[in-house]
């Protein structure tokens, strides 16, 4: 019966189904206008923002420009998707007179986000595709397993991620990815020595000079001269090890361990403390103490220690395998780069994995394009953006419980909780619970327990 329920039409009108808060269709989609606005700024300062700062070096007066007009440009995307969804609800509702499953929320979804992602700058369209495709396919796997027909594996998000990066690597070895984004990430966690093309440069390490103390120095300054060149003395030493033949990096292969690890958790530590402020920029202009509490956490250290880990076990492992088979080889980034990627379980994300597993299946798709065995789909990156954020959207209105929570959130906040009040009753009608799953929602993110009648 519950398969037959969804061919059910409901005769319900906009303002009972999508806006119940008002009367007027135009109203309440422009209702929506000042809380997209303001989310979508809040999202895409930090993202731009982000993508500023792992550019090191201080932005040029034309970066800024292009950062600032990019923000807006993507600012009026997001929004209209924001409004354009409401809209087009509305305008279905009085073509057909009512509603049926598909436009409950799939298909007006679909149109909106067809018609705001050519706002976008067409460089950026493949990344949101990218990003809304593989949550979409989290909440895909959710509502599988929410029907009981397969059960997940535990830290499967951990070996997809594995997997995936072990595949990107030897791709990243073999033949690189220069016109890939994905490629400066690889290149900061792994370096430039095993990239595909490059050439070993030999270099000399020299033995620190001894400074000269003199005793009108006071015992702190002596201290410190004697640190410094304990230390570079130490690292003279470690250079100096063995390394083997085939290994492309200068020095030794504990030196390319070390050196590497330590610089990418130095990036990762200041990346999370940057991002850690801009999102809680408002309460720290409230109060400033606020700042200690955000620098002592434990979060803070995460970023950093998975990217030095990463870091630390590809690049052994790698100089291993060359040592064990005399040689180097493409096909030693495989094996090196699923053990570094084993370091994602300190920071697993389903969303991170999932978009490197997506992104595996997207540099595969090019490259078969390239040798001419898969046809180009032109506007592919549109069309699955769309189709991707239509099973969002649907699911959030038809079973939200198996929505991300953070997706939940998001939608909350761009649509200033007018999401969670549009009327679910009628949609019951699909008999998939929708009500109950909208109040477990709704209780989860209020913290709520939930009454259960025994």
């Amino acid at each position: 019966m519950a398969v037959f329920s969804k061919y059910n039409v409901l005769d319900t009108t906009c303002k009972a189904y999508v806006h119940p808060w008002s009367d007027s269709c135009t109203a309440a989609s422009l209702d929506l206008l000042l809380p997209c606005l303001k989310e979508s700024f809040r999202i895409y300062l930090i993202a731009y923002s982000v993508a500023l700062i792992m550019r090191k070096k201080v932005p040029s007066k034309v970066e800024i420009k292009h950062t600032i007009l990019g923000i807006i440009r993507s600012c009026i995307f997001l929004t209209s998707h924001g409004i354009g969804y409401s809209a087009v609800l509305c305008f279905l509702r009085r073509i057909f007179g009512n509603f049926n499953f598909l436009t409950v929320s799939f298909l007006p979804s679909f149109l909106s986000s067809i018609i705001s992602i050519l706002i976008e700058r067409p460089s950026r369209r493949g990344l949101l595709s990218l990003y809304v495709t593989n949550v979409a396919s989290e909440t895909l796997f959710k509502m599988v397993v929410s029907r009981n027909l397969i059960k997940p594996i535990r830290y499967g998000e951990v070996l997809v991620f594995a997997s995936s990066i072990a595949y990107l690597l030897y791709f990243y070895k073999g033949r690189g990815l220069p016109r890939d984004p994905i490629y400066s990430l690889l290149r900061f966690l792994i370096g430039p020595y095993d990239e595909h093309g490059f050439c070993k440069e030999e270099k000399l390490s020299y033995p620190p000079t001894r400074q000269f103390v003199t005793d009108d120095l006071d015992f702190f300054s002596k201290l410190s001269i004697k640190l410094k060149y304990r230390f570079k003395e130490m690292i003279h030493k470690i250079k100096i090890l063995s390394s083997h033949p085939s290994c492309p990096h200068p020095f030794s292969c504990l030196y390319y361990t070390l050196q590497g690890s330590s610089k990418t958790f130095a990036v990762g530590l200041v990346l999370q403390l940057a991002l850690k402020i801009i999102m809680n920029f408002k309460k720290l202009i409230k109060r400033p103490s606020n700042l200690k509490n955000i620098v002592l956490q434990k979060e803070i250290l995460r970023l950093g220690a998975t990217f030095a880990s990463f870091t630390a076990l590809f690049r052994g492992v790698a100089c291993l395998l060359r040592r064990f088979r005399g040689s180097d080889s493409d096909l030693i980034a495989i094996p090196a780069g699923f053990i570094a990627g084993l370091a994602f379980y300190l920071s697993r994300d389903n969303t991170i994995a999932l978009y490197f597993m997506w992104k595996t299946f997207q540099i595969s798709y090019n490259l078969g394009v390239e040798k001419g065995y898969v046809v180009d789909i032109p506007y592919a990156s549109v069309f699955f953006h769309a189709f991707s954020t239509a099973i969002l959207f649907h699911v959030a209105i038809v079973e939200p419980e198996n929505l991300r929570p953070s997706y939940w959130r998001f939608l909350q906040s761009m649509s200033n909780g007018r999401i969670a009040q549009m009327d679910r009753k009628c949609i019951d009608a699909f008999g998939l619970k929708t009500s109950e799953s909208l109040a477990v929602v709704l209780a989860r993110e209020n913290k709520v327990p939930i009454l259960t009648n025994h």
